[in-house]
C-alpha cells in the first residue's frame, strides 16, 4: 500500500477543524477584550463587508397622571442602527519540512501553540485599539494613526512631553469613552503633563462608579460593572491605603484574586479584569514632572458600552486556523519543502454607547 501522499490527505482539513475549535475554545479563559465585550453579533456568510449593531435608548419615567382609571400611558422604545465595517487580518508560521524531520521536539505542535496565542493576542488587541485611546503627539493623532493605533511599537512619538491624552480620533471611530483622572474629566487632547503622578485607588474607583450610575448605566448581565485593566493596576489597587479598610468593612471577604486575571466583587462591585494589552503607555523624561513612570488607562463600563462581532459558531467564518503542506503541484514550492501554520480573522469593534464607559488614568513606575 502506497503511503498517503500529503497533497491527497483529507486529514488536513480535519487538523483545521480541530485546531480551529480547540483555539476558540482557549480564547475564553485567555482573552480580556473580545470576551467581555457586552454585545456580540454573528457574521453570518454572505451578509455584505458592513455588520450593524442595535443600540437601543433610554426609555423616560412616566411624569404625570393617569386621566382616568381605564387609560395608561404609552411609553416609546426607540433604537440606533451603528454600523462597522469588517477588517480582515491574518498570520503565519513557515516551516521547511526538512526543519519537521530534524527539530527535536514536534517543531509543527510548537508552531501551532505560538500561532494559537499569537491569534489570541491579534484579535484581543483589534478589540482594544478599535475602541481604545492613545498618547500621541499632535502630528499623529489622525485617523488613520489612531485607526492602526502603532502605540504598540512605540512609534506615534508618545513618551515625550509634548505627548497628548487621545480617546480615539472621532473620524476614525465615530463615539468616544470620556477619560477620567483624580475624579475629574480630561480634554481631549490634554498634555501627559497635566496628569499627576498617582496610582489606582478605592476612592478612584468609586468615583467612575458613581459617574456611570449617574447616567443610569445599567450593569452587566453579572449584576456589575467590568474593569479591563493592565496587570499592574490591581498592586496599585490593593497596595492602596484605603482598601483595607473597604474589604473589612463592606465585604468581609479575603482580598485575594480569584483567578489568574480577574479580582471580582471587592470594591463597589467592580469585576476587574487583567491584561497585559491593558493600556500602558511608557512616559519618559520629566513627562511627570519629577521622574519617568507608566500612564495606565483604565476602561470602567456597563452594558452596551461596546460591541464585537462574534468569530465562532455555526456557519460563521469569523476566525479560522490552517496547517498547510504546500504539495508538488505548486509552483510556489514544487519540492515540497514548506509547512505552514496560520491563523485568519474577520472582525469589527464598536463603540456603541459613549456615557456607559470612561476610562480612568492613573500613573506608576
Amino acid at each position: 500500500m502506497v503511503d498517503q501522499a500529503a497533497s491527497h490527505a483529507a486529514l488536513v482539513n480535519a487538523s483545521k477543524i480541530y485546531y480551529s475549535k480547540k483555539i476558540l475554545k482557549d480564547f475564553d479563559s485567555k482573552l480580556v477584550w473580545y470576551s467581555n465585550a457586552p454585545v456580540m453579533e454573528p457574521i453570518d456568510k454572505g451578509m455584505g463587508k458592513v455588520i450593524e449593531f442595535t443600540r437601543y435608548q433610554k426609555i423616560a419615567g412616566v411624569r404625570a397622571d393617569d386621566s382616568t382609571e381605564f387609560a395608561s400611558q404609552q411609553l416609546y422604545l426607540s433604537a440606533t442602527i451603528v454600523q462597522a465595517t469588517l477588517k480582515e487580518r491574518s498570520g503565519y508560521v513557515q516551516l521547511s519540512s526538512f526543519a519537521d524531520l530534524t527539530l527535536i521536539g514536534g517543531i509543527m505542535d510548537r508552531a501551532m501553540s505560538k500561532v494559537k496565542d499569537a491569534a489570541g493576542k491579534s484579535v484581543d488587541r483589534f478589540v482594544r485599539n478599535s475602541i481604545g485611546m492613545a498618547v500621541v503627539d499632535v502630528a499623529n493623532a489622525s485617523s488613520v494613526n489612531m485607526d492602526n493605533l502603532a502605540i504598540d511599537g512605540g512609534t506615534l512619538n508618545s513618551s515625550g512631553i509634548t505627548a497628548r491624552l487621545w480617546s480615539h480620533d472621532k473620524a476614525a471611530a465615530g463615539d468616544r469613552f470620556p477619560m477620567y483622572h483624580n475624579k475629574a474629566r480630561v480634554a481631549q487632547s490634554a498634555l501627559v503633563t497635566s496628569i499627576a503622578a498617582s496610582g489606582l485607588t478605592v476612592k478612584t474607583v468609586n468615583h467612575a462608579v458613581t459617574v456611570l450610575q449617574g447616567k443610569d448605566v445599567e450593569a452587566l448581565p453579572s449584576g456589575k460593572y467590568n474593569m479591563i485593566a493592565h496587570t499592574d493596576i490591581p498592586y496599585q489597587l490593593t497596595s492602596n491605603p484605603g482598601f483595607k479598610g473597604w474589604v473589612s468593612y463592606t465585604s468581609g471577604t479575603s482580598a485575594v484574586k480569584q483567578s489568574p486575571n480577574e479580582i471580582t466583587d471587592v470594591i463597589s462591585g467592580v469585576t476587574i479584569k487583567t491584561s497585559t494589552l491593558g493600556y500602558k503607555f511608557p512616559l519618559s523624561g520629566d513627562t511627570l514632572s519629577t521622574a519617568s513612570g507608566n500612564l495606565y488607562a483604565s476602561l470602567l463600563y456597563g452594558d452596551e458600552a461596546f460591541g464585537v462581532s462574534e468569530v465562532s459558531g455555526k456557519q460563521r467564518k469569523g476566525f479560522e486556523l490552517y496547517l498547510k503542506e504546500s504539495g508538488p503541484q505548486s509552483t510556489n514550492d514544487p519540492a515540497n519543502k514548506l509547512k505552514i501554520a496560520a491563523f485568519k480573522f474577520v472582525m469589527a469593534a464598536k463603540i456603541l454607547n459613549k456615557s456607559a464607559g470612561l476610562f480612568i488614568l492613573t500613573t506608576g513606575k
